[in-house]
Protein backbone atom coordinates (compact mmCIF):
# COMPACT_ATOMS: atom_id res chain seq x y z
CA UNK A 1 0.00 0.00 0.00
CA UNK A 2 1.16 3.54 -0.77
CA UNK A 3 0.97 5.73 2.33
CA UNK A 4 1.53 9.48 2.36
CA UNK A 5 3.25 10.78 5.48
CA UNK A 6 1.31 13.30 7.58
CA UNK A 7 2.68 16.37 9.29
CA UNK A 8 2.11 15.92 13.03
CA UNK A 9 1.30 18.56 15.63
CA UNK A 10 4.68 17.82 17.25
CA UNK A 11 6.48 18.57 13.99
CA UNK A 12 4.38 21.70 13.55
CA UNK A 13 5.26 22.86 17.06
CA UNK A 14 8.96 22.34 16.34
CA UNK A 15 8.67 24.37 13.14
CA UNK A 16 6.79 27.15 14.94
CA UNK A 17 9.57 27.25 17.55
CA UNK A 18 12.08 27.76 14.73
CA UNK A 19 9.97 30.66 13.43
CA UNK A 20 10.59 32.48 16.70
CA UNK A 21 14.24 32.81 15.68
CA UNK A 22 13.54 34.38 12.26
CA UNK A 23 13.21 38.13 12.77
CA UNK A 24 11.53 38.65 9.36
CA UNK A 25 8.59 36.44 10.42
CA UNK A 26 6.14 38.54 12.43
CA UNK A 27 2.58 38.15 13.67
CA UNK A 28 1.45 39.72 10.38
CA UNK A 29 3.34 37.25 8.13
CA UNK A 30 0.86 35.60 5.75
CA UNK A 31 0.58 31.82 5.29
CA UNK A 32 0.01 30.26 1.85
CA UNK A 33 -0.47 26.78 0.42
CA UNK A 34 1.62 25.73 -2.58
CA UNK A 35 -0.80 23.82 -4.81
CA UNK A 36 1.83 22.98 -7.41
CA UNK A 37 0.27 25.31 -9.97
CA UNK A 38 1.53 28.73 -11.03
CA UNK A 39 0.45 30.57 -7.90
CA UNK A 40 0.23 29.97 -4.17
CA UNK A 41 -3.15 29.73 -2.42
CA UNK A 42 -4.29 31.97 0.40
CA UNK A 43 -5.40 30.24 3.60
CA UNK A 44 -8.42 31.86 5.24
CA UNK A 45 -8.10 32.90 8.90
CA UNK A 46 -10.94 30.52 9.83
CA UNK A 47 -9.51 27.57 7.85
CA UNK A 48 -8.21 25.61 10.86
CA UNK A 49 -10.38 23.16 12.78
CA UNK A 50 -10.10 20.07 14.95
CA UNK A 51 -12.10 17.18 13.48
CA UNK A 52 -12.57 13.44 13.67
CA UNK A 53 -11.29 11.44 10.70
CA UNK A 54 -11.24 7.79 9.70
CA UNK A 55 -8.76 6.01 7.41
CA UNK A 56 -9.80 4.21 4.24
CA UNK A 57 -8.18 2.42 1.31
CA UNK A 58 -8.88 2.74 -2.38
CA UNK A 59 -7.60 0.61 -5.24
CA UNK A 60 -6.56 2.19 -8.53
CA UNK A 61 -8.65 0.36 -11.14
CA UNK A 62 -5.89 0.57 -13.79
CA UNK A 63 -2.78 -0.36 -11.80
CA UNK A 64 -4.32 -2.28 -8.93
CA UNK A 65 -2.24 -0.22 -6.48
CA UNK A 66 -3.81 0.38 -3.09
CA UNK A 67 -3.69 3.89 -1.66
CA UNK A 68 -4.55 4.95 1.86
CA UNK A 69 -6.33 8.14 2.78
CA UNK A 70 -8.54 9.76 5.38
CA UNK A 71 -12.08 11.10 5.33
CA UNK A 72 -13.82 13.32 7.83
CA UNK A 73 -15.84 11.05 10.11
CA UNK A 74 -19.12 12.63 8.97
CA UNK A 75 -18.31 11.58 5.37
CA UNK A 76 -16.70 8.22 6.21
CA UNK A 77 -19.69 6.11 5.19
CA UNK A 78 -19.44 7.38 1.59
CA UNK A 79 -15.95 5.92 1.15
CA UNK A 80 -16.36 2.89 3.40
CA UNK A 81 -13.79 4.31 5.81
CA UNK A 82 -13.90 1.69 8.51
CA UNK A 83 -10.71 2.32 10.47
CA UNK A 84 -10.71 3.79 13.95
CA UNK A 85 -11.68 7.43 14.33
CA UNK A 86 -8.90 9.81 15.34
CA UNK A 87 -8.60 13.48 16.19
CA UNK A 88 -6.92 15.51 13.43
CA UNK A 89 -6.12 19.13 12.66
CA UNK A 90 -7.71 20.19 9.35
CA UNK A 91 -6.80 23.11 7.11
CA UNK A 92 -9.79 23.74 4.87
CA UNK A 93 -8.99 24.73 1.30
CA UNK A 94 -12.40 25.53 -0.17
CA UNK A 95 -11.47 27.46 -3.30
Amino acid sequence: MNDVQNLTVGELRAFLAQLETVKEVTAETKIFLDTGWDSIQEIAPDALSIEQARPFEITDPLSGEVFGGYRLAEKAVQSKADGPSETVLVIRNLY
